[in-house]
């Protein structure tokens, strides 16, 4: 394994992306959309969810991703229902949502390509 690798779980990996062109065991293509270094995360398309240790809020994702990804599908679905019936959102309430979703996209990848 590429020591620029740091495998968190087997399905959650970081690297610091600005590694990714030169990382063979990574099949990534940047979007020309957004500067590799603002992308804090990427989902492969065989399911693997890839943070990058370049972005300022690392250290949180790295801290609540592997806590969602323990969960089932029915309690991501239940509190992705749950919080799109909030008002008045804070950033952190925003910020988990987004994470359950990105939880759930990953999954999707990882069953299709299974």
């Amino acid at each position: 394994m590429n020591r620029n690798i740091e495998v968190i779980n087997k399905e959650l990996w970081a690297v610091k992306f600005c590694f990714l062109p030169y990382i063979t065991e990574i099949d990534y293509l940047p979007d020309p959309e957004i500067p590799m270094f603002e992308e804090p995360g990427r989902i492969t398309n065989d399911g693997l969810m890839l943070l990058n240790k370049d972005h300022k809020g690392y250290p949180l994702l790295k801290g609540m991703f592997p806590k969602l990804m323990k969960k089932s599908n029915k309690q991501l679905k239940k509190e992705l229902f749950l919080g799109k019936r909030l008002k008045n959102k804070t950033a952190n309430q925003i910020l988990y949502a987004s994470m359950v979703q990105v939880e759930i996209e990953r999954r999707s990848r990882l069953k299709k390509a299974r």
